[in-house]
């Protein structure tokens, strides 16, 4: 019989994580300052992603970002969002409560083989971050025309 070291924190950082998962950012919010501690002071904006016929759309919450905040970067069919929020330290305010997240952020997803790398649109506007990845055109749905012999 062999004896097993338990760390009750990483076992609650595991469960943390899981949660996260499958509640999103809203469980983290829910917890306040204290899981900061275990997120290691990382946020993760929210992010919708949709399809049309010509392009797949990447939708991300950044209110109160300027460009030079935020980082796209395509690497091995990954899209990547980067950036940073720094701390708010105005002379004179005493803070009751924070709810808004600071520091850094990643976002990563896995891109299909029907988008092209080559063809990206970002637009950052009234807080919102869309990305478009063109399809490629052997992706797009065509008309195949039926002849009568």
């Amino acid at each position: 019989m062999s004896l097993m070291r338990i760390n009750p924190l990483r076992e609650f950082q595991e469960v943390q994580n899981m949660m996260n998962k499958v509640f999103g950012d809203s469980l983290s919010r829910f917890f306040g300052e204290a899981d900061r501690t275990f997120t290691g002071g990382n946020w993760v904006p929210p992010v919708d992603i949709y399809e049309n016929e010509n392009a797949l759309v990447f939708t991300c919450e950044l209110p109160g970002f300027e460009k030079d905040q935020v980082n796209i970067t395509v690497n091995d069919g990954r899209l990547i969002l980067t950036g940073n929020r720094a701390d708010e330290e105005k002379e004179g305010r005493q803070y009751h409560h924070v709810e808004r997240w600071r520091g850094n952020f990643y976002r990563s997803f896995l891109l299909p083989t029907s988008v092209s790398a080559d063809d990206i649109q970002a637009q950052l506007k009234n807080g919102i971050l869309t990305v478009t990845l063109a399809k490629k055109p052997e992706a797009k749905p065509r008309q195949i025309p039926v002849t009568v012999q």
